[in-house]
């Protein structure tokens, strides 16, 4: 009974002191920015990636902001050998966009691509792919960043701005 009494109070020291669990869910930003979940493992280092580049915030987006992200990415066989076997392979990924922020909205959509030789050793390639995609997700990312900072940079102009719906 001692016992039980004693891990109830840490408990409750643990919860006024801040304590979070590992496997907790975070807010899902990056400053004033709301990043939606994004599916698959590729969305999942996507996310990631923009939590990073976003989190100083965007220039010219003081208020709060949400950005949904359609991700597709994929493999593409290249170069291939005299037995039919790929030697080397294009990773993928595409993204469409949409920022919403204060009855507004601006989209796009970008590309990334990198490529790796495929190994010789049989349990080589899933590593191979992985990383290759952890890759051009990683460009996305940036390219996504950018393309928001560009077209936040000329908001001002009229007509570039889309009513939310």
């Amino acid at each position: 009974m001692m016992k039980q009494a004693l891990i109830a109070i840490s408990a409750l020291g643990l919860a006024a002191c801040g304590f979070t669990p590992l496997y907790a869910t975070d807010t899902g930003g990056a400053g004033n920015i709301q990043i939606e979940q994004i599916n698959g493992r590729s969305g999942h280092t996507l996310r990631k990636a923009l939590i990073q580049h976003l989190a100083p915030g965007l220039p010219g987006l003081d208020g709060p902001a949400t950005l949904t992200i359609e991700l597709d990415d994929g493999l593409q066989r290249l170069a291939l050998q005299p037995d039919e076997a790929a030697s080397r392979t294009d990773a993928t990924a595409r993204a469409d966009y949409v920022l919403a922020f204060d009855g507004n909205a601006i989209s796009g959509r970008v590309e990334a691509e990198t490529s790796f030789l495929v190994p010789s050793t049989p349990y080589a390639d899933i590593p191979a792919q992985i990383d290759a995609t952890e890759r051009a997700v990683s460009v996305l990312a940036r390219r996504i960043t950018d393309d928001m900072r560009l077209k936040l940079a000329q908001l001002g102009e009229p007509g570039d701005a889309e009513p939310a719906s």
